[in-house]
């Protein structure tokens, strides 16, 4: 965005919304003269997308213009701060709006080439975090040394030897799946070993080893290893509240376990709405849209940084006021937050765990990620449809952001959806198969004398979720069992049909 197609008016209506600056904007009266920036300007200057800096609006008094009186010498007071105070030095647009009558200034501060990053002031190097600017740790640093390295010379942990390890450290099931879903996509693959085959996909290497990211995506318990791949979520309490956060969660296991355990951790604590089902019946539903929140997790477990550098880094989940926010380490390759969404606004910052995460199914059996690239435009698209402010993104170039706001409850119903063409139903059947198409899926068969959960087949069986995830699938491929109900959603429920198996085994 240039400081020329800034919305003003906008701006500020948002600003007196949130009560105070953002990440990418800082605001200053400048009633005394040309303000020191030089925290602020080095700050945006190490932000892969800059920022903005408005002069001429008081934050405490509802970001009232206050009627500056010398433009010109403001803009050459910071413009000089810019190639003096910071280095290297940071270029600055500059525009002049007009608000309520007033003029204001606007000055777009651009961030530097990662080449040329950090930037620093006095010394010190800057990251802006929330309205503040804070010096950048020793770890960040680092984390801006190492990517200066992997653009000239690309490096990709994810397929990198975990020591130690080997098929064993992996989820039998989970790997019984994977080589399933590869050899039905692909002939040539298809006709090698398992073993071949996990090595020709990065799942393990030439020497037996797990990869890391064969271990993050399939592995029995990946945290203990890298304790770094699993998740932290918790509620944040305003200001003033006894505790600080509540439902303090830690979540560990492959990124499968990772992606339903988040999903459930936010539903049970975001609100719900008066809403209608696909059946049109009155229900109460989600203050977020599941398709738009399954994408975000999925996108911050697949996309983070894996490198050593941010081994003492989990993916963050934090809910305050009415918001939800999902942090990553690591920032975007090759892209910028404004590419995010448009036709060629990928790129895989783990390339072989991308790779690897296509085939990955999760218990309903659905794709851990559709693999197209289409993620963001997806998530944008849920939020319109539920009537959601648009979802925010920001790339701090250490860590990425997505933040996911809802209306508060009580507003407007959720509309019906539009009626659907009736589907023929099949009835369950009490014939029992001659044959089944993996080992624990008689057990499952027998528990469907009547339309079950998941998480009640996992109870009448005692079988393990991986156990289950996979019988499960093995049964809706056979076309002994069907899904009644979205993918998901822990309401699914599985039944019995009348067709004969596929794939008997």
């Amino acid at each position: 965005m240039t400081v020329s197609s800034v919305d003003l008016p906008g701006l500020v209506s948002h600003l007196r919304r949130r009560g105070g600056d953002s990440s990418d904007i800082e605001v200053k009266t400048a009633r005394g003269g040309c303000p020191a920036l030089g925290e602020t300007l080095c700050a945006f200057a190490n932000t892969p997308g800059g920022g903005l800096i408005i002069l001429g609006l008081d934050e405490n008094n509802g970001f009232s213009p206050v009627g500056l009186t010398n433009i010109a010498a403001l803009e050459q007071g910071i413009a000089a701060q810019a190639r003096e105070a910071v280095c290297p030095p940071v270029t600055c647009d500059f525009t002049t709006e007009e608000i309520d009558g007033n003029e204001v200034l606007l000055i777009r501060v651009n961030g530097l080439p990662l080449q040329h990053r950090p930037a620093l002031y006095r010394g010190n190097a800057y990251l802006r975090q929330s309205d503040g600017d804070y010096r950048m740790s020793d770890l960040e640093i680092a984390q801006i040394e190492l990517l200066k390295i992997q653009q000239t010379n690309p490096t990709h942990p994810d397929l990198a030897a975990v020591p130690s390890t080997s098929l064993n450290s992996l989820d039998a099931s989970l790997v019984e799946a994977y080589v399933n879903q590869v050899r039905t996509r692909s002939r040539r693959l298809a006709s090698l070993d398992t073993d071949s085959l996990l090595t020709a996909t990065g799942v393990l290497t030439t020497t037996g080893e797990a990869t890391l990211a064969g271990l993050y995506a399939l592995g029995t318990y990946p945290q203990g290893l890298r304790p770094s791949l699993g998740v932290t979520a918790a509620v944040l309490m305003p200001s003033g509240a006894e505790t600080r956060t509540q439902d303090l969660a830690h979540f560990t296991g492959p990124i499968p376990d990772l992606l339903q355990d988040v999903m459930q951790w936010i539903a049970r604590n975001t609100p719900t709405d008066m809403g209608y089902d696909a059946a049109g019946h009155g229900r109460d539903l989600s203050a977020l849209p599941n398709r738009a929140v399954r994408e975000l997790i999925a996108n911050a477990l697949v996309h983070r940084n894996l490198d050593g550098v941010t081994d003492s880094k989990r993916v963050e989940v934090r809910i305050k006021a009415d918001k939800l926010i999902i942090t990553s380490p690591g920032g975007l390759r090759a892209i910028t937050v404004d590419q995010l969404g448009t036709p060629g606004g990928k790129a895989a910052v783990n390339p072989t765990l991308y790779d690897i995460c296509k085939d990955v199914r999760t218990e309903d059996s659905s794709r851990l990620i559709e693999g197209e690239g289409g993620g963001i435009k997806e998530i944008r698209e849920a939020a319109a449809d539920a009537g959601l402010p648009e979802p925010l993104f920001r790339d701090s170039g250490v860590s990425f952001t997505a933040i996911l706001r809802w209306r508060h409850a009580g507003t407007t119903p959720v509309p019906p959806p539009r009626p659907r063409k009736a589907i023929a139903q099949t009835h369950p059947t009490s014939v029992r198969p001659a044959s089944f198409p993996s080992k624990n899926a008689p057990e499952l068969w027998d528990q469907l004398d009547a339309p079950r959960t998941f998480d009640e087949l996992r109870q009448r069986t005692g079988l393990s979720r991986a156990q289950t995830r996979y019988a499960i699938t093995s049964l809706l491929t056979a076309g002994l069992v069907e899904m009644v109900g979205g993918r998901g959603d822990r309401q699914t429920t599985y039944r019995r049909t009348s067709r004969t198996p596929r794939y008997p085994k």
